[in-house]
C-alpha cells in the first residue's frame, strides 16, 4: 500500500479470516510494518480493546476534509 490506506479500512495484506498478515516475513513486507512494535498503549490487553484504541486514533488523526 504505497500511498497508505483510508482510516477504518483494513490493510490490503490482512487475511480477514485469520486476521494474519499475508506477507509477514517476506521480502516485500513493508519497512513501516517491520518497524512497528506492539505496545499496550496502542494494542490494549485484548483484540477488542486494541481495535477500540486504533479506531479512536484513526478518528483523531484523520485529515480534515471540511471546506475552507
Amino acid at each position: 500500500m504505497p500511498n497508505g490506506k483510508v482510516a477504518g479500512e483494513p490493510c490490503a495484506n490482512l487475511d480477514l479470516e485469520s486476521m494474519n498478515c499475508r506477507i509477514w516475513g517476506r521480502e516485500d513486507y513493508p519497512d513501516f510494518c517491520a518497524g512497528f512494535s506492539p505496545e499496550m498503549d496502542f494494542c490494549g490487553s485484548n483484540r477488542a480493546e486494541g481495535l477500540q484504541i486504533l479506531s479512536m486514533l484513526e478518528v483523531q488523526t484523520a485529515a480534515d476534509t471540511s471546506p475552507t
